[in-house]
């Protein structure tokens, strides 16, 4: 947990996590790297620790984030995880 914030309490933890899968299912053609760096930090975690929990490396999350770099499908699906996310595809909106 970053340590500049304030922990939440469990029932505040389970309220942002709900707010935060609400907020990803309205918009389901946001970028793999917003949605990455949003899940981030409303769980309120650093590069570094995010990275540990995912089980990949710092500085590739870092280059997702910034989107120097695209990532592999597993290496998205690490990154889902913490929220129990999978990876899925959404058909385009025939609307234009």
């Amino acid at each position: 947990m970053d340590k500049r914030f304030i922990p939440l309490s469990p029932a505040e933890a389970i309220q942002a996590r709900r707010a935060l899968t609400e907020e990803l299912a309205a918009d389901p053609s946001m970028p793999i790297p917003a949605v990455i760096k949003k899940i981030r930090t409303s769980l309120r975690f650093t590069i570094a620790e995010y990275a540990k929990l995912c089980g990949v490396s710092a500085r590739t999350l870092q280059d997702i984030e910034r989107e120097v770099s695209s990532p592999s499908l597993a290496t998205v699906e690490k990154l889902l995880r913490p929220m129990g996310m999978v990876l899925s595809a959404v058909p385009k909106s025939s609307s234009r």
